[in-house]
């Protein structure tokens, strides 16, 4: 299997494979140790950079072709050193300080084969991954340049640049026209918040790369020349830390960078500007250009972060994250927006407590969300019609980059995802919706005899199926209901489950239908509760969400109120019927790391929430699987995402809910079965 595997490894990526194993031995024989100029004494680096080198290779093999990639990946680094030296050459012939430093130094380093590889690559991406792979990978190499300074790191930018400009001719002579495309929004600006975390992570790295170059000589490398060794490994960290709370929107990143930068200011003013000019060292009559050069330099050093807090100080209101502020959904206007538009089978648990809207500014639609940390989790597909949805996604992603959110689009259908994925955003299967179509559902055939079994039973027995509301109930039969939903809560080993999965405040919605199970003395032993669905105006089908059966509820009461819901919606004059979504239901995407890492999840949890089970439940009746996806930004984001979802889904989870999960387990291996949650409790 090996040397089939192998082979085929050389026929789809033969240039990578080539890399790889270079790059092997040339570790193994230590030809590599110390190819790295600004790391000489570090061959980690240097090992790191050939692994590096092996992924950008595979990723632009992927994107660019063999060919492309050797042409760009050999030249590019040919071109850009080429011009360095010529660069170096006759600035030092002119006597420029810089250049005479880099004259005889070394040019080439393993990693501008990478940073050109991946520059080339990035021409192929979605707008969005593009932008954020080009901004790190120029905020890398800027960092080297300003502060390290060498002859290699002029290189390397040079082979940067060489690389995105050859990689953006080869990717728009091989592109074709589109088919036209719903209509989206303008693309987005750059925020200014990325600028400023970008300026204050370069700041700091390169504060902290100036103690490990040797000879630092870029026009910030000062920094470290007004300050102790103590100091500068302090400043840097700081600026860092700064930067990462900047990035998640706290208002305590924008207080620590602005009080470092006013104290890192105030000192390389001290030291560059103030002391040389009272002792009269600062002149500009009978210089040389080396000296003027020396001076500007100084000046610069001391300007950079005066210019740095400025631009913190000025945009402090842009950088720090909105307050969540709940806002009530139950308005009109959203439901106007519901109804008018085309919000999918889930639309309508945006009009849930605990959720807040957002509107687009022409009002084209909106999506309902709920912020947990710094995520803002959406409700499903936004409200708006079919040909406004892309441009009313990206309008709401755009909003919440303003105010220091990550959007997370949570449990949305296909259309949606398709419209991120276009703009390079990561897409996680989380369940499977089951949709039943009506007009062609009876209970018929071999495999409907479950169904029409329950059907029978409850006419035998005298149960009927009462369509009402909550609020149309008399007492007594709304205290039955709630006994019904509550003891259901009570008796779960964990918290119930919330966000998407409604309960028995949901039912207190005059849009919201029950279909009871009720006997002939009018005791209630069932209850499903139905979600409108709207499309373009008009009522096309339901949603299944609370399902629950009381103690004395006959076996197979729930196959009986779904199917009879079936059939009243076909009675109606619906189309559909959606049984809502089952979290962590196998998906067909089942080779992908996330698939087998939800399958195992939903196998720890089974005994409590029954998601499997529920599962099969829902197959009896012939329903139709629709994948629901949480689509985020990048894939990088999805472990934050997943914890905010797990605070939003199971907000009371607390460590002694493990211990009551495995007494669950333990009882499941005695044959005690689960009951499933949500819209499946039977």
């Amino acid at each position: 299997m090996a040397p089939n595997t192998l082979v085929a490894a050389l026929r789809r990526h033969p240039v990578s494979t080539a890399v790889a194993v270079a790059s092997v031995v040339l570790v193994v024989t230590a030809r590599i140790a110390h190819a790295e100029p600004d790391f000489p004494h570090h061959p980690p680096v240097a090992w790191a950079a050939l692994v590096v080198v092996v992924l950008a290779t595979l990723l632009a093999e992927r994107t660019l072709g063999s060919l492309r990639t050797v042409a760009i990946g050999v030249l590019a680094p040919l071109a850009a050193a080429g011009t360095t030296l010529l660069a170096v050459t006759v600035g030092a012939a002119m006597g420029e300080a810089h250049a005479e430093t880099a004259a005889g130094q070394p040019l080439f380093a393993p990693s501008m084969v990478a940073t050109a590889l991946v520059g080339a690559a990035s021409a192929t991406m979605p707008v969005g991954r593009r932008r954020r792979i080009r901004a790190v990978l120029w905020t890398v190499v800027l960092t080297l340049v300003l502060f390290a300074g060498h002859g290699s790191d002029t290189a390397r930018a040079l082979a940067t640049l060489f690389g995105t400009a050859a990689g953006a001719i080869v990717a728009r002579r091989a592109s074709r026209p589109a088919p036209e495309r719903p209509r989206t929004a303008a693309r987005p600006a750059v925020q200014p918040r990325s600028v400023v975390v970008a300026t204050l992570a370069s700041l700091g790295a390169g504060t902290l790369v100036t103690l490990v170059v040797p000879q630092p000589d870029g026009v910030l490398s000062p920094f470290a020349d007004a300050m102790s060794d103590r100091a500068t490994v302090l400043v840097g960290i700081l600026l860092l830390a700064a930067a990462w709370l900047v990035h998640r929107g706290r208002r305590t990143g924008v207080v620590l960078a602005a009080g470092l930068l006013v104290v890192l200011t105030a000192v390389l003013a001290d030291v560059f500007l103030i002391e040389p000019m009272s002792e009269g060292f600062v002149q500009w009559r009978g210089l040389t250009i080396d000296e003027v050069e020396w001076q500007v330099t100084l000046l610069g050093a001391w300007a950079v972060p005066a210019a740095v807090l400025l631009a913190v100080v000025l945009l402090r209101g842009r950088l720090v994250r909105a307050r969540f502020a709940a806002a009530t959904l139950c308005d009109t206007g959203y439901r106007e927006m519901l109804r008018d538009g085309d919000a999918g089978t889930l639309g309508h648990m945006g009009t849930w407590t605990g959720n807040a809207t957002w509107t687009h500014p022409d009002g084209l639609g909106a999506v309902a969300y709920r912020v947990h940390g710094d995520v803002a989790l959406t409700v499903s597909d936004p409200a708006c019609a079919a040909r406004d949805r892309a441009e009313v996604v990206t309008a709401f992603a755009r909003a919440c980059e303003r105010n220091g959110w990550t959007p997370a689009f949570t449990s949305v259908h296909e259309s949606v995802r398709t419209i991120l994925a276009t703009e390079g955003w990561a897409s996680f299967p989380v369940g499977v919706e089951s949709v039943l179509d009506v007009t062609t559902f009876d209970l018929r055939g071999k495999k409907r005899q479950d169904l029409r079994t329950a059907s029978n039973r409850a006419d035998r027995e005298g149960l009927r199926d009462e369509w009402t509301t909550l609020a149309a109930l008399d007492p007594a039969m709304r205290a039955q209901v709630e006994a019904i939903c509550t003891r259901w809560a009570a008796d779960r080993r964990l918290p119930e489950m919330g966000f998407t999965l409604g309960g028995f405040r949901e039912l207190d919605d005059p849009d919201v239908r029950l279909l009871l199970a009720v006997t002939a003395d009018d005791r209630v032993t069932a209850v499903t509760s139905w979600l409108p669905v709207h499309e373009h105006g008009t009522l096309t089908g339901y949603t299944l969400d609370v399902m629950r059966r009381g103690e004395d509820g006959m076996p197979g009461v729930m196959e009986f109120l779904i199917a009879r819901t079936a059939l009243r919606a076909r009675e109606a004059g619906l189309t559909t019927i959606s049984l809502s979504g089952t979290p962590l239901a196998p998906h067909t995407d089942a080779g992908s790391w996330v698939a087998r890492g939800s399958a195992l999840l939903a196998r720890v949890l089974e005994p409590v929430y029954g998601f499997r089970s529920l599962q099969r439940f829902k197959e009896k009746f012939g329903a139709r699987h629709e994948p629901l996806w949480l689509v985020v930004p990048s894939a990088f984001q999805a472990p934050r995402v997943a914890r905010a979802l797990t605070s939003a889904y199971v907000p009371g989870l607390r460590p002694k809910h493990l211990w009551a999960l495995r007494q669950a387990h333990t009882a499941t291996a005695e044959h005690v079965a689960p009951a499933p949650v949500g819209a499946g409790s039977r």
